[in-house]
């Protein structure tokens, strides 16, 4: 018997997916306000009805490492079938001010960040750079610009240096920060004895610590192997949830041993779970540590004409053009390619062990589009500026692994690739913040954060020289309960994101 119920919205007679409950079927979703009221075999009645046949119609997708943190690409990144953005791996302080200027100035899709372990190591043992005695809460352009500074970098902190650091990421917590984000390859000069104490304070909140490990490094002593290591020691030693960021970009050439060590901690029931994004290059600033360049080629199994500069889309010759843009612009970011997984089935094989890791999430690591200059493109106009620079992955990260991993290569099933991308994000934060338990599903009861795709159709269009491109197939994104997009047109007036915030402690 059909349903007598008038809902706000229906989508009707799509293939819906569930990742949790593993529904798969075609059925009729209804919508009222920001939830999802009903998902029916039988018919649904609407204040507004769409038909979505041949469509999949899925939970949207949780990013939990973009450092886009604004309005322009949270846009890009809906079309990509993002719904929630998390800033995990870096963080921000003070949270409870980037909270309020994110809800005061609107977002087009979820938003939410940990607290950032770099930004309290900045302002404490650089104090110049603090502005009005605290952190900025904008966490890409204040620390990514700063990684050029040797104290807060390489200094080792003091006993009361490091009672003020864990004093300000504490408040971040405090504050309703998603665990605890560590900066560790960038800020080398953070010993054991730091991180043990910043594990024991995600222990203490029962929170994650989300971590770029110490060394990107093939070679031992200090490999990144050893990091892994470390960091399943501290899991271990402290039962923090000890969340390891973009396996493939910390992995390069030594992603199997990676994978060993997260798999073998699991099965000695540490708490440890994993992320990657879906190419087999990275970006980052150019002065951060990891990219030193009297030894980066040995030690990444890189060139230096791996290395590409972002605002002008042009690669190094030489190690002496790199050193040059890095004095002159310290803040400047750039791409390393580290595989070459459309030409080496070896590279192409490593990089499936990240991706498809059993439990681990798929992120984007998007970093914020720039201009000619290397500005950080912070404004809310649309459609973006000609000629704006990133990694294709802020872009078109998601609709990159559906295409490529799943309706071309059949390595996935769409049920498992969304799993990755919206259940699985979900469940590795809810512990931290309990609101995305209903997220990340398409449940009566669940946040009406949807997606609706064509499977024929839906793939990335950004390439490394032409970033700033859309993805395509991306017939409707919902954020709680409003469309965002529609017939695959931005609203540039809908700002439905809310906040994905821990509890607030006093």
């Amino acid at each position: 018997m059909a349903n007598s119920k008038q809902y706000d919205i229906v989508l009707k007679n799509g293939r819906v997916i569930d990742p949790e409950t593993y529904l798969d079927g075609t059925f009729n979703v209804g919508i009222n306000g920001g939830q999802i009221a009903a998902v029916s075999d039988q018919p649904l009645s609407g204040k507004q009805e769409l038909d979505v046949s041949g469509m999949i119609v899925s939970p949207g997708f949780i990013d939990l490492h973009s450092h886009g943190v604004n309005i322009a690409s949270n846009r890009i990144q809906a079309f990509d079938g993002v719904t929630s953005a998390l800033e995990l791996e870096g963080g921000i302080l003070p949270i409870g001010e980037f909270y309020d200027n994110c809800a005061k100035e609107g977002r087009p899709i979820n938003y939410g960040a940990s607290a950032g372990w770099a930004s309290a190591r900045l302002v404490t043992i650089n104090p110049d750079q603090a502005v009005n005695g605290k952190p900025e809460p904008n966490a890409v352009p204040y620390v990514f610009n700063r990684f050029y500074i040797k104290e807060f970098t390489q200094n080792v902190a003091t006993e009361a240096q490091l009672d003020k650091i864990i004093e300000w990421t504490e408040q971040g917590l405090k504050e309703g920060g998603i665990g605890i984000g560590v900066l560790h390859a960038y800020l080398p000069g953070a010993g054991s004895k730091e991180l043990m104490r910043v594990w024991e304070l995600a222990a203490k909140y029962n929170v994650p610590t989300y971590t770029h490990i110490q060394n990107v490094s093939m070679l031992d002593p200090k490999s990144g192997v050893a990091s892994m290591l470390q960091l399943a020691g501290l899991a271990a030693a402290t039962g923090a949830h000890t969340h390891v960021c973009h396996m493939n970009s910390v992995g390069l050439r030594d992603i199997d041993k990676f994978v060993a060590v997260v798999r073998n901690a699991q099965k000695q029931g540490v708490k440890m779970t994993t992320e990657a994004y879906t190419y087999g290059a990275g970006n980052s600033a150019i002065a951060a540590a990891e990219f030193n360049p009297d030894d980066v080629e040995m030690r990444m199994g890189v060139h230096f004409n791996d290395f590409t500069l972002v605002k002008t889309n042009t690669a190094f010759k030489n190690k002496e053009e790199f050193v040059k843009e890095m004095k002159a612009s310290p803040g400047d970011a750039v791409i390393v390619h580290f595989l070459d997984e459309d030409n080496n089935p070896h590279d192409a094989s490593l990089l499936d062990m990240s991706v498809l890791y059993p439990g681990g999430a798929v992120v984007t690591d998007a970093i914020p589009f720039t201009d000619e200059k290397g500005t950080w493109f912070l404004g809310d106009e649309w459609p973006l500026p000609k000629g704006l620079q990133s990694h294709p992955r802020a872009a078109g990260n998601y609709c990159h692994f559906l295409r490529r991993w799943v309706r071309e290569r059949g390595v996935l099933s769409w049920m498992d690739a969304i799993r990755k991308c919206s259940l699985i994000p979900a469940q590795i934060i809810e512990d931290a913040a309990p609101m995305t338990k209903k997220k990340g599903r398409l449940q009566e009861g669940c946040d009406a954060d949807i997606i609706v795709f064509d499977p024929k159709t839906v793939a990335d269009k950004a390439t490394f020289k032409e970033p700033c491109q859309l993805s395509e197939g991306m017939k409707h994104v919902m954020v709680n309960g409003t469309f965002l997009i529609r017939d695959e047109e931005l609203d540039t007036k809908a700002m439905p994101g809310q906040a994905v915030r821990g509890p607030i402690r006093k």
